[in-house]
């Protein structure tokens, strides 16, 4: 599994670190996946998964809060 990590910003400009995680888990192992077949798992620094709504927009799970991606 394989990680990499971008920052995103909510409409109050607090930043956060996006990880995201791609590769088979476990479960996905045992069933035959290849790493292309699996989407990739994204979260917060603090374990909060977060959803993928658009390019550049996403959406933190427990809150409902959407974060825009930040290029710098």
């Amino acid at each position: 599994m394989s990680t990499y990590c971008f920052f995103a910003q909510d409409e109050a400009g607090n930043r956060c670190k996006i990880n995201v995680f791609r590769g088979p888990t476990e479960g996905a192992k045992q069933n035959g996946a290849n790493d292309r077949d699996i989407a990739p798992i994204y979260a917060l620094e603090d374990g909060s998964r977060v959803r993928r709504v658009d390019m550049e927009t996403f959406q933190v799970v427990p809150t409902g809060a959407y974060v825009t991606l930040v290029r710098d």
